[in-house]
């Protein structure tokens, strides 16, 4: 099972840069689907929010 720590030590694609994200949490409403959002800071200062993986009805995260 992925856990929230295995998806912040991974990089990701942002605006064209392989990035690792500065902050990582779970958006779950009750009962339904949620997802994993993750904070980026580019090299020129800009953060941007990314949505990187799914979380089933249960919390389990699917990447």
């Amino acid at each position: 099972m992925v856990s929230l720590e295995d998806l912040a030590r991974k990089e990701y694609e942002v605006e064209g840069r392989r990035l690792k994200p500065s902050k990582v949490w779970k958006v779950q409403p009750k009962g339904r689907k949620g997802f994993v959002m993750a904070l980026f800071k580019t090299p020129d200062g800009k953060t941007v929010r990314k949505v990187i993986a799914k979380v089933d009805e249960q919390g389990n995260i699917i990447t």
